[in-house]
């Protein structure tokens, strides 16, 4: 019988390559592009949404404003994103993609879908089923951390 401790350990080393594989396998699209991970992922919450601003961004992707504002400065910089200050703070600025660089993310996307779609064929489960549980274990996870954060309050 295999230990619930070898288990869980197991459990642990999967998931933490799977995020691994996941970026690897990104990593060699958004390569060409000169993009990170997170930058993509930034970029696709602005896309889908057309414009945004930093904090809805940090909200989606559960990251803080401090890890982020390097990432979209760098976004900047490269000239896919446009920052728009917002006329009632002007400290508030709302993120766009460029329209020149519009066409050059939906090829990425295409490359991606390449990806996504060779994964669901070759996956034994739908893809679903997968996300539910992840979310599931995610809520766990999320709910274990706020106990042991007001634990050590």
């Amino acid at each position: 019988m295999v230990d619930q401790n070898e288990l869980y350990d197991e459990l642990c080393l999967s998931i933490y390559n799977t995020n691994r594989y996941f970026h690897r396998l990104y990593g060699d699209v958004l390569a060409d592009y000169d993009l990170s991970y997170l930058q993509y992922m930034s970029l696709l919450i602005i896309y889908k949404n057309g414009s945004t601003k930093l904090m809805d961004i940090g909200n989606k992707l559960e990251l803080s404003s401090n890890t982020l504002t390097p990432v979209i400065d760098k976004l900047v910089q490269k000239q896919w994103l446009i920052k728009i200050p917002s006329e009632l703070d002007r400290r508030v600025n709302s993120l766009k993609m460029a329209d020149s660089k519009r066409a050059v993310f939906e090829e990425i996307l295409s490359d991606v879908a390449v990806i996504r779609d060779e994964l669901i064929a070759n996956s034994t489960r739908s893809v679903t089923a997968i996300i539910a549980e992840n979310q599931a274990l995610n809520a766990t996870l999320q709910k274990m951390i706020a106990t042991r954060n007001h634990r050590d309050d």
